[in-house]
Order: structure tokens, then C-alpha cells, then sequence
């Protein structure tokens, strides 16, 4: 009786079926369209180039891979995707603070050119193309008032703008203008989808799933390597801005099913993003202190989920008011009610 040999390695990728039957394949996952058509099998020998190696999106689930050259085995059975996401729920007083807070954000943009994610020197050109229309357009929301046609103008210029900066958000040519667009669509969501007139606010979870995406793509493209020229005070606006920009958008997301769901979702990616300890610096305008904290302090740099634990176990001597948001957002705590270490550094050990 013959023995069976191995069959030599194949770096074919059509599914068995396409292959026998001397037909093109498409290669699809988990079935090719020729064999889902005809309710077949479909086995393939290797993983289809289709398919990512590492995780591949099907439909709303997550596939894993671990070797191009794996014989097929049956089809795995796929389960539904798991949301990293924690729901909570939290009282109302904390709601309204963290809602009038964010609806804040533009009034003091308006006012300033500056608010708790967009600090005017960190532009030494000047304020983006984007951030300056927006700026404007905070200025008027401040001097309409609550009339039903002007409110009407109003939301209708927003959602122009909102499409006009996601454009030049795909586009983008630089960082800085990644940054400019991404700052400048963040305060049009603090007035759309934080107005008093919920029905009127067109929020749905695309804006949700958008706001993350501008998170995840400030993360991604943020430039590893800083140009020498910078000096280190500007170096740090930059870092910040992009981390407090980020945390915003995070915040509005909860902010809005707070006040429309009364809960709210927390992901693992924010509690790890890192946060500096010496929030003061941000509204600290002279370069001599600026060089004084730098040289002085180390070991600054935390996790969100560290420093919002601190804030709530009162492991913090100095709570600015973004940092008061933060503690809302994230642990649904008043300021008020947590106690302060003696001030001998910025976070108690």
C-alpha cells in the first residue's frame, strides 16, 4: 500500500472549490462569492490576500490570522465584536456642570482665542485658516439670540462648516493644519451637539464615531520627533495640545449621552493616553517660569486613569478647571467634595 507523501507548499489563495472547478476566485472571507452563491464549502488553503494579516474588519466582527501558510482548518465560528467600553451612570448636577462647561468652551474661544485645548502661541503664523473661521463663528453664536430664525442661520452655517473642515481634515497638508481642523470641528460640536434644542442638534453616533476617529488620527500622526528649532515651551504647547484636543473630544462624546442617555462610555485607549501633572503651565505666559518648572521637575508624566484616580482619592493639591472637567468626565465627582494634600507637589504620593 503506497504511503502518503505531503502535499508541497502552495502559495495559492483561491478558495479549493474555485480551484477544482478551474474558475476565478474572489477571494472573499469567510466565502468566496462563487461558493456563497451556491451554498458551498469554501476552504482555503491559505489566507486569502484579501485578508489582512493581523485583524481583518468583516461584517461588524474581528478575524485573527496567525500565519499566511496555515492549512485551512473548518470555518472558526465568529462572534460578535467586543466593545471595549464601560457604561456609566452619573448624578445630574454633575451632568449639567460638565455640559455647561463644554457649551462654555466657545464662548471663551470667542472671547480670548483660547480656551482649555487651543492655546494661541502655539501658532507663531498665527491661528489656522480653519481655527480663525471658527472663531468667527463663535463670536457670532455669542450676539444671536434665541429667535427661532437666527437659531435656524445659525445651525445651518455650522453644518456647512462642519462638512467644509471634514474635508480639509482628509486633506490635510501638515500637522499643524491636522491640528487647526481638528480644534476647529471640536468647538463647532460644543455648539451643535451640546445646544439647548436637542431635536435641533442633529447628533447621532456617526458624530460620536467621528469625533473618535479625529482622536485616533491626531494620535496616530503626531510627530515622534520634535525640529530643534522649537524651543521648549513650544514644544510642550504642542504635545498638550494634542493630548488635551484629544481628551475634548472623548469628553463631548460623554457629555452628550450623558445628557441625553444619562450614561456615558469610558475606553481603555483614554485612560491611557499620557496627561502632565503641571496643568498651571498652560496658562503660564512667561518663559522664565517656563524654564524654572522644566528644570525642576521630573517624572511629570501620567496616565488619564492615574491622574483621574488621584483627583478623586484627593492625591491632588491643585485642581485647575480643566482638570475639574476631567474629574466630571471621568469619575462623575465635584471638585467640592474631594480633599487636597498639602502642596508639596503636583500629585501626593
Amino acid at each position: 500500500m503506497p504511503v502518503d507523501r505531503e502535499k508541497p507548499v502552495t502559495l495559492r489563495r483561491s478558495c479549493r472549490a474555485c480551484i477544482k472547478g478551474k474558475r476565478r476566485c474572489d477571494q472573499g472571507w469567510p466565502k468566496c462569492a462563487r461558493c456563497l452563491s451556491k451554498d458551498a464549502n469554501c476552504e482555503y488553503v491559505n489566507v486569502p490576500l484579501t485578508v489582512q494579516l493581523g485583524v481583518k474588519k468583516t461584517t461588524g466582527h474581528h478575524v485573527t490570522f496567525k500565519s499566511s501558510r496555515a492549512k485551512a482548518a473548518p470555518a472558526p465560528r465568529i462572534s460578535p465584536e467586543l466593545r471595549l467600553e464601560i457604561a456609566k451612570e452619573y448624578d445630574p448636577n454633575i451632568i449639567r456642570f460638565l455640559v455647561s462647561g463644554l457649551r462654555n468652551l466657545p464662548v471663551q474661544f470667542a472671547e480670548s482665542q483660547k480656551t482649555h485645548f487651543i492655546h494661541p502661541h502655539l501658532y507663531r503664523n498665527g491661528l489656522p485658516a480653519a481655527v480663525r473661521e471658527v472663531h468667527n463663528i463663535c463670536r457670532l453664536s455669542m450676539q444671536i439670540g434665541q429667535s427661532e430664525r437666527t437659531s435656524f442661520t445659525l445651525l445651518s452655517i455650522l453644518r456647512q462648516q462642519v462638512a467644509h473642515i471634514c474635508r480639509r481634515l482628509s486633506h490635510a497638508a501638515t500637522f499643524e493644519e491636522l491640528l487647526g481642523c481638528s480644534q476647529a470641528l471640536v468647538l463647532i460640536q460644543c455648539i451643535l451637539i451640546l445646544n439647548e434644542d436637542a431635536s435641533a442638534s442633529s447628533y447621532s453616533e456617526a458624530v460620536s464615531e467621528m469625533l473618535a476617529g479625529v482622536a485616533g488620527k491626531l494620535w496616530q500622526q503626531a510627530p515622534i520627533q520634535l525640529p530643534q528649532a522649537l524651543s521648549p515651551r513650544h514644544a510642550w504647547l504642542l504635545g498638550e495640545s494634542v493630548r488635551r484636543t484629544i481628551i475634548v473630544c472623548f469628553m463631548l462624546r460623554s457629555a452628550y449621552s450623558l445628557k441625553t442617555r444619562n450614561y456615558s462610555v469610558r475606553t481603555p485607549f483614554i485612560d491611557a493616553l499620557p496627561f502632565d501633572l503641571r496643568t498651571n503651565l498652560w496658562d503660564d505666559d512667561s518663559e522664565s517660569s517656563w524654564q524654572h518648572a522644566l528644570s525642576e521637575s521630573s517624572g511629570s508624566m501620567v496616565s488619564m486613569h492615574e491622574w483621574s484616580d488621584g483627583m478623586a482619592a484627593g492625591r491632588v493639591h491643585d485642581v485647575s478647571a480643566f482638570s475639574a472637567l476631567i474629574l466630571a468626565a471621568c469619575k462623575g465627582q465635584a471638585v467640592s467634595r474631594i480633599p487636597f494634600p498639602p502642596v508639596e507637589s503636583y500629585m501626593a504620593t
